[in-house]
């Protein structure tokens, strides 16, 4: 790396970073490369599976386990991301070599279109390099930024979700138009005609050009941004991320190794997980050895055996200090031990993970509805009646297309929250809106689309497809998007800010796990619905979101914030 790239935020500078707006470009054109793609992609799960012979209704659930499997991959891989981020490259030199991995994943979407294994396969790319650089951009726009312009944090993050909604809006609406003219005749395209049966290969062309786009804008901001560097990096950084590859197999094995279809035994699946963790366990004493590590490993291995062992303190080991002993985390049952030998600063950072993901892994619930938009919820427009007349303007959307008030929507409710009903509540009201509190009332929310969801499926159901108007279903579209900017937009700054410099990249990939974990109970409930009327599935997951709004509630009430600027 050149030694004209900064390491560290300049802390005097007041205004935006000049690095800012390459990540904000990549952003846009990587999630209209991404979402335009996913836009089409439950529909044309269901075509190729139906063709395999099955049922509609087996292959509607077949599609809408797929779907899912599929995006929990995208959220499950950011942990494997970060670790090669934080532990050896450094997150401009990961995002660069993994998004060479999802141009690759779209390129072959276009090559084996009309074919489930080819599909499968590209998804695949698309899922390590989708997921993988996602924590890292994120993480990276948060690296931007000093001391002199830390409060720009906020709504530099409520640009980045804007820009996402932006790149969203826009390849819902065209995408699947553009698959659509195929499977109606031929779509030409300077003068090369492309029949029904490549209809997809245009489809998932447009999106792979934008990600390749997004690819080069990122590469353009390479001398502007702050590139924290990998730490150690070397030899023990290749240790440290193939310790974490290993201890990953296990969770890989949970969430897609059966799902998939790649592995159906149990014992095929308990062996390779037992043997990759107890691999995984020599290479890191390995690692030790040669250096000893104060990471996030390192500290949690130290702090066990010390319990185990009956140790409670460590007065005048290595790393201790006055300062050390008397801080909250020397005092603390499991970790004052790691705190005398390792110091409270570094103690403080699995400390500070585990208090975060007991915040975390309730949002799951909710991001098993949200992400229905891209399934069922297509699936309940394509029984509704589609026309629109405006008086001036007569419009009959796909089903595929109908999403795409979710992306508008967020960008027009952005700015009324931050700058209307926020202010309203804190400064009219005197009601101080913590970010998990925003997040308790997106909770709730999710809940309330659900049950107005579940309610117009009913009524489909009552009186037949094709008789209730699509214009019912903006209900639940404006409820889930209230929800969404409460959630999802706060969720982001809430891990960047409570998380240890050391471990952003980490943290920022367990928010992103929770939307896999989320994902894979739609995985998990699929197969169990089929058959059932769309209005039960509905009913229970609107259940499930109220239990857990009502614990994450409680969570919520008892959490200690604690901030952490990059230095």
């Amino acid at each position: 790396m050149s030694s004209s790239h900064r390491t560290a935020p300049d802390h005097e500078l007041k205004g935006w970073p000049a690095g800012v707006k390459y990540i904000v470009g990549n952003e846009g054109a990587e999630r209209f490369s991404y979402y335009g793609m996913r836009a089409i992609l439950y529909v044309y799960l269901t075509i190729l599976i139906q063709a395999s012979g099955l049922s509609e209704a087996a292959a509607d659930a077949s599609a809408t386990a797929s779907y899912h499997l599929f995006v929990a991959g995208v959220y499950a891989f950011p942990v494997l991301g970060a670790i090669l981020a934080d532990k050896l490259l450094g997150k401009y030199h990961t995002i660069i070599w993994l998004s060479l991995v999802y141009c690759a994943g779209h390129a072959a979407m276009v090559i084996f279109d009309g074919n489930l294994e080819g599909t499968y396969l590209g998804l695949a790319l698309i899922a390590v390099g989708a997921g993988g650089i996602k924590p890292c951009v994120s993480a990276h726009v948060g690296d931007q930024f000093g001391k002199s312009n830390w409060h720009l944090i906020n709504k530099v993050f409520q640009v980045f979700y804007f820009i996402i909604n932006f790149g969203s809006f826009f390849s819902t609406l065209l995408v699947p138009w553009l698959y659509n003219q195929g499977q109606g005749g031929e779509i030409t395209i300077a003068g090369l005609g492309l029949g029904i049966e490549h209809s997809g290969m245009v489809a998932f062309g447009l999106p792979g050009v934008l990600m390749f786009i997004a690819t080069f804008v990122f590469w353009m901001g390479r001398r502007d941004f702050v590139h924290v560097p990998a730490n150690p990096g070397g030899k023990l950084g290749f240790l440290d991320t193939v310790v974490g590859f290993l201890l990953f197999v296990p969770l890989f094995m949970l969430l897609f190794a059966q799902d998939s279809g790649l592995i159906t035994s149990t014992l095929w699946k308990v062996v390779p997980s037992v043997a990759a963790v107890v691999l995984g366990f020599a290479v890191f004493g390995y690692r030790q050895r040669i250096q000893e590590d104060d990471g996030f490993l390192a500290i949690l291995v130290y702090a066990v055996r010390a319990f185990l062992k009956g140790k409670t303190h460590e007065v005048g080991t290595s790393g201790s200090d006055k300062a050390d002993l008397d801080a909250p985390t020397s005092k603390h049952w499991l970790f004052g031990p790691a705190a005398s030998k390792y110091g409270s600063q570094a103690a403080e950072g699995p400390l500070a993970v585990f208090r975060i993901v007991s915040v975390f892994f309730l949002v799951s619930v909710f991001w098993m509805l949200f992400d229905q938009h891209g399934s069922t919820w297509v699936e309940q427009a394509s029984q509704m009646d589609r026309s629109l007349d405006l008086g001036f303007w007569t419009w009959e959307p796909l089903a595929s297309q109908v999403s795409a008030v979710n992306p508008i929507m967020v960008m027009i409710l952005i700015p009324v929250m931050t700058f209307g009903v926020f202010p309203f509540f804190e400064n009219k009201l005197g009601i101080k809106l913590s970010p998990l509190r925003k997040m308790s009332a997106g909770m709730m929310m999710a809940c309330t689309a659900f049950v107005a969801v579940a309610l117009v499926q009913a009524k489909i159901e009552t009186v037949g497809e094709g008789q209730v108007s699509v214009g019912w279903q903006m209900i639940p579209y404006a409820l889930m998007t209230m929800s969404e900017v409460l959630v999802s937009i706060t969720g982001l700054e809430f891990a960047y800010t409570q998380a240890p410099q050391r471990m952003k990249s980490i943290v920022m990939s367990f928010w992103l796990l929770c939307i896999s974990f989320g994902n894979w109970l739609v995985v998990k409930l699929s197969h169990y619905f089929e058959g059932w009327a769309l209005s039960k599935a509905f009913w229970i997951f609107a259940a499930m979101m109220f239990a857990a709004g009502v614990l994450f509630s409680i969570r919520a009430k008892f959490y200690t914030y604690k901030e952490y600027p990059q230095e």
